[in-house]
């Protein structure tokens, strides 16, 4: 499974529908996803993926693609970690 699939895979467990997460798919717009949501997708990618994500370092987040992108730049630095 690589990044994105386990991205999908853990905003499912959320509650999201597959189909909708797509890279261009916007945050609030299209997605209908609030700040408290946005913070709850951070918190379960965190726990998921072993990492910290800053999302105020990170410019914030508008697209589901910016989310993917950013777990896949923070899980090379998590391993480092290890």
């Amino acid at each position: 499974m690589n990044v994105r699939e386990e991205v999908v895979d853990v905003l499912r467990g959320i509650g999201f529908d597959a189909g909708e997460l797509e890279d261009g798919r916007h945050l609030s717009r299209d997605l209908d996803i609030d700040s408290t949501e946005l913070v709850e997708i951070v918190v379960a990618l965190e726990q998921h993926f072993g990492i910290d994500i800053d999302a105020e370092a990170e410019g914030g987040f508008t697209t589901f693609g910016d989310l993917v992108d950013c777990v896949t730049r923070l899980l090379p630095a998590a391993a480092g970690r290890g």
